[in-house]
């Protein structure tokens, strides 16, 4: 059982783009889509300047990921991402979850709000903020009041926010997240001080463990874990944290076989591509060695697949040469 639990997620088969006025419950995306976590190879940040990303761009990055993913999770909606949707679904994607970066951004909510309208099949879920509050950017109230906006304009749409897997489980913020309409925890055991890259397998036992903690604390309220992983760098040795490609790969290939898969339990790959500008603007903030903050990605910043992807099989019926 166990095997086909694991084929229907891993293995999902998608014709073309959507066509019903509105998206399938939850449940049934979460089992049936196989998302990444995406942000445009076009886009980056330097000394706080945004360079924003491109359409080209982002339909050049889409088609990359459409073989191997038919759902895919943004940051922001503005800078241009705001194009994710209507080439998402040009491209045939199956399912879009919309990121907002700032939740007081009139800009950012407009336009989930426009995407939701335009794209009801489309479009299954908005996230409102990323590790937020637990860098104190916002409040919890900024983000139940964005949420409040959405829900007006769009009553069906799903609704959430993300922070990092240790926050759900702090006392003062146990409704916050129970109003929340599913939940999607970053959960990075490559942070954890026990972690050594050698051995991927205790990394994995962790998502595992956290997400039973997550079902014994939240019930029967979807779980998609947005974020987890290890970065996949050129080689061991370019940085003194153990990462390479091939554990990378290990990472995600056992984690893809021994993950509680459920129609309210998934997790999403991340993320697309490596971001090279991300640790110099990481470090701007916090001291420290970023360096292998650039190699999370299933692809590299040419595009170029990564070993990672041979734990990915392509999914059937989706495009191989778009």
């Amino acid at each position: 059982m166990s095997h086909i639990i694991l084929i229907l997620m891993v293995i999902t088969f998608w014709p073309g783009p959507v066509q019903s006025a509105a998206a399938p419950p939850l449940p049934i995306l979460i089992q049936q889509t196989r998302f990444i976590a995406y942000t445009p190879r076009s886009f980056s940040i330097g000394g706080g300047k945004i360079r924003a990303a491109t359409a080209a761009g982002i339909r050049e990055d889409l088609t990359l990921l459409r073989p191997f993913f038919n759902g895919v999770i943004t940051y922001s909606t503005t800078s241009g991402l705001d194009a994710v949707p209507r080439i998402a679904h040009e491209l045939g994607f199956r399912a879009v979850i919309l990121g907002i970066w700032d939740p007081s951004s009139e800009t950012e909510i407009d336009n989930v709000i426009h995407a939701a309208q335009k794209h009801p099949a489309l479009i299954v879920a908005i996230i409102v903020g990323n590790e937020g509050l637990y860098t104190r950017r916002y409040l919890p109230q900024d983000v139940d009041k964005a949420m409040q906006r959405i829900k007006k304009e769009c009553p069906e749409m799903a609704v959430t926010t993300s922070e990092p897997f240790f926050l759900y489980f702090e006392k003062e913020y146990t409704n916050f997240f129970n109003s929340h309409d599913l939940l999607m925890p970053n959960i990075h055991p490559v942070f954890e001080k026990w972690f050594t890259a050698s051995n991927p397998t205790q990394g994995v036992d962790m998502v595992i463990e956290m997400a039973e903690k997550f079902k014994t604390t939240y019930n029967t309220k979807p779980l998609l874990i947005k974020e987890t992983g290890m970065p996949g760098t050129p080689q061991i040795g370019h940085n003194d944290k153990g990462f390479s490609m091939e554990r990378q790969r290990l990472f995600w290939s056992d984690i893809l076989k021994r993950f509680p898969f459920s129609p309210n339990q998934s997790l999403a790959c991340f993320e697309a591509f490596d971001a090279p500008w991300k640790p110099a603007e990481m470090a701007a903030t916090l001291p420290g060695d970023h360096s292998s903050e650039a190699f999370w990605g299933f692809f590299t910043k040419d595009g170029k697949a990564k070993q990672v992807l041979d734990a990915l099989p392509r999914l059937p019926g989706s495009p191989q040469d778009l």
